[in-house]
């Protein structure tokens, strides 16, 4: 399969899942609400699209298109449904989702490359750690309008990807521990992010 089809299949893809998320909003069980207006699953797909892509930077250039595509389906298919959307809450999310998604996909690229060991445990790490920092954000600023279960069950998402990811990429214990380092860095950034926004 050539380059520009697995790019143009991973990009109606990540539309395909902004449709979705849309859609989510409105007829998703409550128990899984946040799922469909949350960053996690946007880093998730700027990940996956990055396994398109076979360099470092065009890794990072498919992740950092993905996200805001996903976020362009998500915003057209709200507004041809007749729900509003402010500009302001558009320019936000597309760029967190150049700037995530970019390095969601050299994330994936460290992990698949003879990158350092440095390298991988922070490409193992970034996921796990931004689902987690959300996840408490969730705890402890939205419990009261959100579901609770939702957020533990996303905290123990990111760890569970974060064991399987270091227990594969990462063949020593050094450095699966910078790893688990690593994570709580991150998880650390994207809740004081959220605190910001």
């Amino acid at each position: 399969m050539t380059a520009p089809i697995r790019w143009a299949i991973a990009l109606a893809c990540a539309f395909a899942v902004g449709v979705a998320l849309s859609f989510g909003q409105t007829y998703g069980p409550e128990f899984l609400a946040p799922l469909f207006n949350s960053g996690a699953p946007v880093a998730a797909v700027a990940g996956l699209a990055a396994f398109a892509a076979r360099r470092w930077w065009t890794s990072a250039l498919i992740g950092a298109i993905a996200a805001p595509v996903l976020v362009a389906g998500y915003y057209v298919t709200a507004e041809l449904r007749g729900f509003a959307s402010s500009a302001s809450w558009v320019a936000l999310w597309a760029t967190a989702g150049v700037v995530v998604g970019a390095a969601m996909g050299l994330a994936v690229w460290a992990l698949l490359s003879r990158t350092p060991t440095f390298a991988r445990a922070a490409g193992a790490a970034l996921w796990p750690g931004i689902a987690i920092g959300e996840a408490a954000h969730g705890l402890t600023r939205i419990a009261d309008t959100t579901p609770v279960g939702y957020w533990w069950a996303q905290a123990a998402l990111g760890l569970v990807v974060l064991v399987a990811v270091a227990w594969k990429h990462l063949p020593t214990w050094p450095g699966r521990l910078l790893a688990v380092g690593f994570t709580l860095a991150f998880a650390a950034a994207t809740y004081v992010a959220y605190g910001v926004v």
